[in-house]
């Protein structure tokens, strides 16, 4: 492996720090992970403001989601994020809940002695007071495909995912991302290509504390199963 990619061949840590506002209530979540490698992570974080004002569900993909330098790559496709590094890279995500409101996101990280160390900033707005998202009826995120592609000097990824309600009925969130290398460094672009990601929530009974556990697996793949003549 060369560049950046040479700084995530061995087992590394993460932590992340939310500021957050969710049709008016302010909050902030802290986290810390591990991620052995594979793709496969998982991060403990936890409200520090007290109680949060939403679901935790609708709250994962700015968790472990978050953290798109730790997924897995196989050879042969470009893994934009980890060549970010060392000077880093920023994320900026715009999630969609159908016939409810929007979570907008601003990511920065940076790699400090083999901790990855992010920092977020989020605000929603236009939520149902009695919605899955406010209410917290939402109990999973089901596994997603992920569409990745480069536009212009950075790649954009486009989500639809379906999270499942507690009456078992599900509501679609779509996700618009855009990733993009914080330094001045020119950082070769990926052909297009999918991600595979399953986000598992759980809980730590030994935290009191308002908190939730997420085991992510991601895993980067080539689409095609033919190629066309006519393709570029």
């Amino acid at each position: 492996m060369e560049g950046g990619c040479a700084l995530f061949s061995k087992p590394m840590i993460f932590k992340t720090e939310v500021d957050g506002e969710i049709n008016g209530k302010r909050f902030k979540v802290l986290g810390d992970g591990t991620a052995p490698g594979g793709g496969d992570f998982t991060i403990h974080a936890y409200c520090e403001s007290g109680e949060l004002p939403m679901s935790w569900v609708a709250l994962s993909p700015a968790l472990t989601y978050g953290f798109p330098m730790l997924f897995h790559y196989p050879n042969g496709i470009t893994h934009f994020c980890q060549e970010t590094f060392p000077e880093g890279m920023t994320m900026d995500r715009v999630a969609s809940f159908e016939n409810d409101g929007t979570i907008t996101t601003h990511h920065t990280y940076e790699l400090d002695n083999g901790c990855i160390k992010a920092k977020v900033s989020l605000k929603g707005d236009g939520f149902d007071p009695s919605g899955p998202t406010m209410s917290k009826s939402f109990i999973q995120m089901m596994p997603s495909t992920n569409h990745c592609f480069p536009e212009d000097d950075h790649v954009r990824m486009n989500t639809i995912n379906c999270v499942q309600k507690s009456d078992g009925s599900f509501q679609q969130q779509t996700i618009d991302t855009h990733f993009r290398a914080a330094g001045a460094r020119k950082v070769k672009l990926p052909l297009y290509h999918v991600i595979d990601i399953q986000v598992i929530l759980m809980k730590d009974e030994s935290d009191k504390r308002d908190h939730i556990v997420v085991r992510e697996i991601g895993k980067a793949r080539d689409p095609w199963m033919a190629r066309s003549v006519l393709s570029a």
